[in-house]
């Protein structure tokens, strides 16, 4: 017989100063979805459920078939289960060990005691080798890939006996290879009894894993589906269009040019090769889930290490290293998602007239030359911030400003080929819109864009710049 852990009806809580209703049902052994037509909004709003930082207001609760006030099962649900989302712990001195046995949780020293002989014990064992966790637990638990440290928390969860197990747009962080290796860990603590709740957009992955899909709209639970229903008919009960390929899938481009970049078998130390063309107005993105794909190109373009073999070409010319470099900051830019100095690509003192005007300005030239070149730039400018601002310093604008200042200053000069690293990370969710914004006035431009980030499927689930769409195009 299957036990439930949780059931809340007709429950009502308060996020963000908006009422969601709650209906929720969690059963040892079972994986639960839940799909929205918001996840931004409904879908932060069960992470703060779940997270212990929202509280309920009404409704009927039961814990393991009990029946018990709000109070209880809020501190039922904060005790008795373990959040994994984007959110890892990173301290330098932290060890795979301190972070199972340690964080979160205030022990005595006989439940310390305990804790160290069921580490090293027959069960634990067992777990970490089905679950394929093979480091030290001396190992610090930065360095840990990606994968590892999210088998860990899986492993933890277990660990600490927690019962549910909830995990946030786990499609966002883990690259789609380590997804299934990921998921084998959590059908082994699914089988220790327990229960899984996964908050994801990705409905492939929920119609997978999950053994039921509660579907929420307008910030209530509108429908339930069990595997006979799954497919079309979650687009049937949202009210959407079902699904097709979308163009950034299958490569359907707005106004695609020729090519600019061309890769071919490129590699570089520890990553796979890279073959993919990017063209004209187009934006090429590449998922890195773990920051080395990042890290290695803007040692490339910026840095000392080059790649190991392949070939790279940038408007049907091949280019060796040192001749590439000369291209930075001309024919190539580079953006970072903070653009200040040191490796950004504005400096700090400078005004903003001067920072567009050092890098567009030629070196040599007359100076009635350049002060007209300067007046220009000004006029363009000024169409997007005031004048009385381009004499400011850039240390005086608010991050959005410094973020627009530092596309446009690639909007003017036009390279051929912009690289994004990263331009979301770190960015609040609304200023998503903004980035977006920049990105396709650039790629009209004619440059092709190189978008290098982690995943990027929520962003344009609630994008409403449809052009972005169009011109976004995954690379392999």
């Amino acid at each position: 017989m299957i036990e439930e852990l949780i059931r809340i009806e007709n429950g009502t809580f308060l996020h963000d100063g908006k009422l969601f209703q709650i209906d929720v049902s969690v059963s040892g052994g079972f994986c639960v979805g839940l799909f929205t037509d918001n996840h931004m909004l409904a879908g932060s709003a069960y992470h703060g459920i779940f997270g212990g930082q929202s509280s309920l207001k009404e409704g009927r609760a039961f814990v393991q078939g009990k029946r018990v006030s709000l109070t209880e099962a809020e501190m039922w649900i904060r005790r008795n289960s373990t959040l994994i989302d984007r959110n890892r712990f990173d301290g330098r001195e932290l060890t795979a060990r301190d972070y199972v046995t340690a964080l979160g949780r205030r022990m005595s020293f006989g439940q310390r005691k305990d804790q160290g002989r069921r580490m090293n014990g027959e069960e634990a064992a067992t777990i970490l080798k089905r679950m394929g966790i093979r480091f030290r637990w001396e190992d610090k638990l930065n360095t840990l890939s990606i994968l590892e440290y999210y088998k860990l928390a899986v492993f933890r969860a277990w660990f600490i006996r927690s019962s549910i197990v909830v995990l946030d747009r786990i499609t966002e962080i883990l690259r789609q290879q380590d997804l299934r290796e990921f998921m084998t860990c959590v059908q082994i603590f699914l089988e220790q009894g327990a229960g899984v709740v996964l908050l994801d957009l990705d409905e492939r992955f929920l119609f997978e894993y999950a053994n039921r899909v509660d579907v929420m709209k307008n910030r209530k639970l509108v429908y339930r589906l069990f595997p006979d229903d799954y497919g079309d008919r979650l687009y049937e009960i949202l009210g959407w269009e079902p699904e097709t390929d979308s163009a950034a899938r299958t490569g359907v481009r707005e106004a695609a040019g020729p090519d600019i970049l061309t890769v071919k078998n490129l590699r570089f130390d520890g990553l796979q090769p890279m073959d993919f063309v990017i063209r004209s107005g187009e934006i090429g993105f590449l998922t890195d889930e773990n920051y080395q794909t990042g890290d290695r190109i803007r040692d490339c373009f910026l840095g000392k290490e080059s790649w190991i073999s392949g070939e790279l070409y940038l408007n049907g010319k091949k280019y060796e290293r040192p001749e590439l470099l000369k291209l930075v900051g001309s024919k190539i830019g580079i953006q970072v998602a903070m653009p200040d100095r040191k490796g950004g690509v504005l400096f700090d003192n400078f005004t903003a007239l001067e920072n567009l005007s050092t890098s567009l300005v030629p070196k040599a030239g007359k100076h009635l030359f350049r002060r007209s070149l300067v007046d220009n730039i000004q006029n363009t400018a000024s169409k997007w911030f005031g004048k009385e601002e381009l004499q400011k310093p850039v240390s005086d604008w608010t991050l959005p400003q410094r973020l627009r200042l530092s596309y446009m200053k690639w909007y003017l000069m036009r390279p051929d080929l912009l690289i994004c690293l990263f331009p979301f990370a770190g960015q609040e969710s609304l200023h998503h819109e903004m980035i977006i914004q920049l990105l396709v006035m650039c790629a009209r431009r004619g440059m092709a864009v190189w978008i290098i980030s982690s995943g990027i499927e929520a962003i344009c689930e609630h994008t409403e710049n449809e052009e972005f769409i169009r011109r976004l195009r995954y690379l392999d």
